[in-house]
């Protein structure tokens, strides 16, 4: 790998995430995820460094990204009982310097968090979704979406692997002008408990102190409307910029109840397909010509501030008059993408390249 660091002239390309600084970065497992991108970046002419993060190492690594063109960034929001708090300090130091950083962590706040479900829930991908900034505005006006549906589904802004996510479910139905009390029971599920489906049954009041802790961390939590359709699984669309380049059907459990569990294939794993696959052709077409240029619109986002590489959840909604498919934004994701599909490994090198390209030559 000493190659690498030689060739001047190339642009020089950080691929950062968290590990142990003192193993060999090539034989972590973040490096074998990434080895097809690595030779991608290579074939390009770039440059290639490992940069291996951890929150005691700053001071060093800052030294290390300084040097580079360009980084491009898995780390998870919440992974291994840490945060990214003073991973996103560092990143901004950086970019604030000249490096190109994707995601940015000024974009990973307008897109990669649970509030841009709220932002752009009028773009055609929305349904019915309300946003709490502070546990008050939470107490006070959740009891009423509650009440308005049965069951609602509430997200921390910012999570991963369905930490923080939430399906809330009355026990006795009422109506929309008797707003449920703090004593009212509820039935609760966390996504994050797939091994465990059985919920809770708590106190609505008890439920709400649960999630006092989601607004210090992650700024608010965002309450949509439940899709009836979620034991059909999710379309995981990914992205370049602006560029669909591959999909994947996933099959999450996490907020099933038993019975709708039970009718989704058995053992069904989750298959990367190409941009081109037929099936998926109307969400191509409405998620490149018609949501996301309004979600730039709405983010105030150009093209080339957009991740390199991103994806977007898409539940199933419901089905038109003609049998057709809707779907519904559950949401997106741009701290750690991976894996992500080999169709998507030739346009994110060319992408990469050439904002490493241009932010060497604003430095020269």
């Amino acid at each position: 790998m000493a190659d690498d660091l030689t060739h001047n002239s190339s642009p020089r390309l950080g691929l950062l995430w968290r590990g142990d600084r003192s193993a060999d970065p090539y034989s972590t497992p973040g490096a074998v995820r990434l080895e097809p991108l690595m030779s991608a970046l290579r074939e390009r002419n770039a440059v290639v460094e490992p940069v291996v993060y951890e929150d005691d190492a700053r001071e060093e690594i800052r030294a290390q990204l300084l040097h580079l063109d360009g980084v491009l960034v898995w780390v998870n929001p919440i992974q291994d009982g840490a945060n990214r708090a003073l991973l996103d300090e560092l990143l901004r130091e950086v970019s604030g310097k000249g490096v190109w950083v994707s995601a940015d962590p000024a974009v990973i706040l307008k897109l990669g968090t649970k509030e841009v479900l709220f932002q752009t829930r009028d773009i055609g991908w929305g349904s019915d979704t309300e946003l709490y900034r502070d546990p008050a505005d939470f107490r006070t006006r959740f009891p009423k979406s509650l009440a308005r549906d049965g069951v609602r589904v509430l997200k921390q802004a910012r999570g991963n692997g369905g930490n923080g996510v939430w399906s809330v479910a009355l026990v006795e139905p009422t109506t929309t002008s008797e707003v449920p009390s703090p004593d009212a029971p509820v039935i609760v599920r966390h996504a994050l408990d797939r091994a465990n489906a059985v919920p809770e049954i708590i106190g609505l009041g008890e439920f709400f102190e649960r999630c006092d802790s989601y607004f210090e961390w992650s700024g608010c939590l965002v309450d949509q409307a439940f899709q009836s359709r979620l034991a059909d699984g999710l379309v995981r669309c990914y992205f370049v910029h602006d560029q669909v380049v591959g999909f994947c059907h996933q099959w999450p459990k996490g907020l099933l109840d038993p019975s709708a569990a039970a009718i989704q294939p058995p053992d069904q794993e989750a298959v990367f397909q190409g941009p081109e696959t037929p099936t998926y052709q109307s969400l191509r077409h409405s998620a490149e010509h018609d949501w996301v240029p309004s979600m730039k619109t709405v983010l105030a986002l150009d093209t080339l501030s957009l991740p390199a590489i991103w994806d977007a959840d898409f539940l199933y909604g419901p089905r038109t008059l003609d049998g057709e498919n809707t779907y519904v934004l559950c949401e997106i994701n741009v701290s750690a993408v991976w894996p992500f599909p080999e169709y998507a490994i030739a346009p994110l090198a060319k992408a990469a390249v050439a904002k490493a390209t241009a932010a060497q030559t604003r430095k020269s």
